[in-house]
């Protein structure tokens, strides 16, 4: 793994994460906010490995319930010969990774590394239609509650956590920080729903084979849950290319000039909504900030009525 040549865009990721300073980590759900600090922990993984890019940079420990969890962001080449963002966690004698995303594989001809990754399970039972419905039910109400902690959801329970520019070693919509702090976010709140990491939140459902979460169906979840990329809608997805041209023409939200420099995350708006007829095209799309784009919501602009 040493020796294997680390591509550009690669390379450039991996660089401003290194030289991004340690940041304090904050699960907010609601009123409920558990916050990390940045510690020397032992080895976890290979958070002491050469091979590991990040360097032991972004290592936390956070408390939750009452046990001390550990929590590392690393990255590498796997086994698969794909170099991927992990977040490993230990709590106690149980170990485990929580979450992570694929760079290599998300990379276009230009450089761009679009930052999505889809929320799935694969603890409990291995076979059968229970296993499959355990897993699903997790996934979805976990994309409830990401959706409601102002983290972009695709119906196809899809995170999107930011746009990265390897030529210019930039993100086009999020800080490193902020990038970092929601990895950290939807890792430690899979691994409540995963059940084997050792710790769980008191205030959030826990699963085992007899029980089935009832799940808020109600128009303003759904509402909020972004198009899935690839299903049936993708006509309402916007591709890499067109969001980084919104991204360059726009450069911060139109509406209160908000961005990353100031700890903004940016979303590409539908002006006319997708569900009002509007179209996946350049003049019919906009930047627009977390705060800005929850506030229009699907409402139809004043102009546009």
């Amino acid at each position: 793994m040493a020796s294997h040549r680390v591509p550009r865009a690669v390379a450039s990721f991996a660089e401003l994460l290194r030289s991004t300073p340690p940041c304090v980590p904050i699960v907010s759900l609601g009123e409920l906010r558990v916050s990390g600090n940045h510690a020397e922990i032992s080895r976890l993984n290979y958070n002491k490995d050469d091979f590991e890019l990040i360097r032991g940079r972004h290592d936390y420990e956070l408390e939750i319930g009452g046990q001390r969890v550990e929590i590392s962001v690393q990255m590498y080449l796997n086994v698969d010969d794909h170099y991927r963002v992990f977040l490993f966690s230990r709590c106690g004698k149980a170990t485990g990774m929580l979450f992570s995303i694929n760079l290599t594989t998300s990379e276009d001809a230009d450089g761009l590394i679009s930052l999505d990754q889809k929320i799935s399970f694969r603890e409990g039972r291995n076979k059968g239609p229970v296993a499959s419905k355990i897993r699903w039910t997790k996934a979805k109400i976990l994309s409830d509650i990401l959706v409601r902690s102002g983290i972009v959801v695709t119906d196809n329970f899809e995170v999107g956590l930011g746009l990265f520019d390897g030529k210019r070693n930039m993100f086009l919509d999020t800080a490193p920080s902020d990038l970092i702090n929601t990895f950290a976010t939807i890792g430690v709140l899979k691994g409540h729903f995963a059940g084997n990491k050792g710790y769980q939140f008191s205030c959030l459902p826990r699963f085992d084979d007899s029980f089935e979460w009832q799940w808020d169906q109600t128009k303003q979840v759904q509402a909020q849950l972004k198009p899935n990329k690839r299903g049936k809608r993708g006509v309402r997805s916007i591709p890499l290319s067109l969001r980084y041209q919104v991204f360059e023409r726009d450069r911060n939200c139109i509406r209160c000039g908000s961005g990353p420099h100031n700890g903004a995350t940016l979303h590409v708006d539908h002006i006319m909504p997708f569900s009002a007829g509007g179209l996946t095209t350049l003049d019919n799309l906009q930047t627009l900030c977390a705060e800005c784009n929850i506030g229009k919501g699907s409402r139809i602009p004043a102009e546009l009525r």
